[in-house]
Parts: structure tokens; sequence; C-alpha cells
């Protein structure tokens, strides 16, 4: 059974690129068009795919990646079938980004627990290579959990396709608590996913396209607009929340109060009456108003 013993130490985050702010004398080059500069990594990336292999994978899903130099022994990260690489497609929710992005990924081990939102907090450790196998970001012992909507859009699309692990304190054992059973996995981002013209490193360079292998111990379920209903009950059935809308006013539900624009708060909706004190509808038991319509917090012609 796979183990990751929690030591001390101190946990960073890797994303906030907003925060490194220009001073306002630099004279900055206007970014580069999304659609051609994707193009140009999307061939570097696979290039690095079919040239590099995996050198090892440990008991705790710790991955040794390396360029290959004897191809009559060496399979191809691209070739190799142990860890078959995925893709899945992603579009940015920056409407100047427009390409669809096909984000390949590895999975080590899916997990056992639960799976986040792009909106949920997560605790993860973590190493960010570059394509020239730079190691700009390294963090093994994380601390503390943070929420994946602080971070590259590249993380937020890839981390929920795995799950959390299974939290292990044994009272009498000498041993540190740990997590088994956790997912744990590879991604390949396009800089148009990660930090594009705006790097939080010296080590990255600008379109710097960059590797990451992670490992996901734990998820915390997360109310972003305190309406009273978790995140993972506002996406659709690709786990998206970016895209659910139901009112049209450009605030997506996980953080709209009032999902159908009705004036009624959606907490108000979801309250089940007459309760002293107040109680909520279980998501899957929100009443509609008609048969087979929609639930009453997502109807604006119910209260």
């Amino acid at each position: 059974m796979k183990r990751y013993f929690v030591a001390f130490g101190l946990f960073a985050l890797i994303t906030f690129a907003a925060s490194c702010k220009k001073d306002d004398g630099d004279t900055v080059a206007p970014p580069r068009d999304y659609a051609v500069q994707y193009a140009s990594e999307k061939d570097s990336i696979e290039k690095y795919l079919k040239n590099h292999y995996i050198v090892s994978v440990d008991e705790d899903f710790n991955v040794i990646l390396d360029s290959i130099d004897n191809p009559g022994t060496q399979t191809s990260i691209w070739d190799q079938t142990e860890y078959p690489l995925q893709s899945k497609i992603v579009k940015s929710t920056n409407t100047e980004n427009l390409p669809d992005y096909t984000v390949y990924y590895i999975m080590l081990n899916q997990g056992v627990g639960d799976a986040p939102t792009r909106g949920d907090n997560v605790l993860i450790s973590y190493r960010g290579n570059t394509l020239s196998d730079v190691q700009f970001d390294y963090q093994p012992f994380p601390q503390t959990s943070f929420s994946l909507a602080t971070t590259i859009e590249g993380w937020q699309n890839i981390i929920p396709l795995f799950k959390a692990g299974t939290y292990v304190d044994v009272p009498s054992s000498p041993d540190p608590a740990s997590y088994e059973n956790y997912g744990a996995g590879l991604m390949f981002l396009p800089s148009g996913l990660g930090y594009y013209n705006a790097p939080t490193s010296a080590l990255i360079p600008s379109y710097g396209s960059l590797v990451f292998s992670f490992k996901l111990y734990a998820v915390q379920y997360v109310d972003s607009d305190n309406d009273g209903l978790l995140n993972r009950y506002e996406m659709d059935s690709n786990g998206d929340l970016v895209g659910i809308d139901t009112d049209g006013d450009t605030i997506p539900n996980y953080l709209d109060n009032d999902d159908d624009g009705d004036g009624y708060l959606t907490k108000t909706e979801i309250t089940i009456p007459n309760t002293n004190p107040v109680q909520y509808y279980e998501f899957g038991s929100i009443p509609t108003c008609t048969e087979g319509g929609s639930q009453r917090h997502l109807d604006a012609s119910c209260h």
C-alpha cells in the first residue's frame, strides 16, 4: 500500500502570477497571439514526450524523467503503455485566450477519496520543471491546503481528474500521520494555461511550457458564495464550474448567491420550511415547482 509520511516544512503557493506587478516605468511588449504561440508550444511539448522516458516510479509515486539516449532500451513517454499518456481539451476562461488546448497528462494513481472542483481546497505536493529539465519549484511536504481557484488554469483543469487519499493516524504508532492511496500524476502544460508572458520565477522563460509531477493528498469542499450549496453541486457533468450561469448575469453559480436571478437568495430557496433551527434540503432533495422542472433555486418562476 502506498504511503506518504507528512513531515514538517513550509508550504509556498505556486501561483499568483498577478501578484508580480511591474513598475509603472517598465516598457512591456504586447503579448503574443495565443493561437500562434500555442501551435509552437504544442509541437515542443509533443517532441518532449517523444524524446523523454520514465526512468522510474517508486512506491510513493516519485517519478524521474530523463531524455532518451538509447532508443533501443528506453521507451518514450509518448509510446510507453505502463502509465498511458492521456489528454484533455481545455478552454481558457480568458476571453482573449481562444485556442482549444490539448493538455497531456499521466495518471500514476487516481486516488480513492474525494475529487475536487476548481473552487475547492487541496493539499498537494508537487515539483515543477521546464521543458529544458530545469526545476523551478519543489514542495515535497505540504502543511497547508490552498484553493485551486488561486492556481494556474492548467492545474484547475487537471487536478480535478484525480482523487484524494486516505488519512491514516494510528495513535499507538511511533510513525507520523500519513496518506495512503492518494492521486498522483504528471501534467504537461502550455504557457497559455500557465504563466504565459509573466512567469513568477526567473527560472521559467516567458512563454515557457511546464511539466508538473504532483500528489493530491486531501480535498476540502468549499461553498464559495455562502449560498448553502457546496461548489461541487454547482458544476456541470464535466466538472466545469465556470460555465454554469443559470441567470446569465456573467457570474457563475458557484460565485452567485442568487443563482436564478429572481431576487430570492439561493439559501432562502433551499431552506426547509418551518424548521427551527433552520435546516436546508440536501442537494438531491431540493424540490421543483413542476414535475420534471428545475430545482427551485434554479427556476426564476419558483420561490
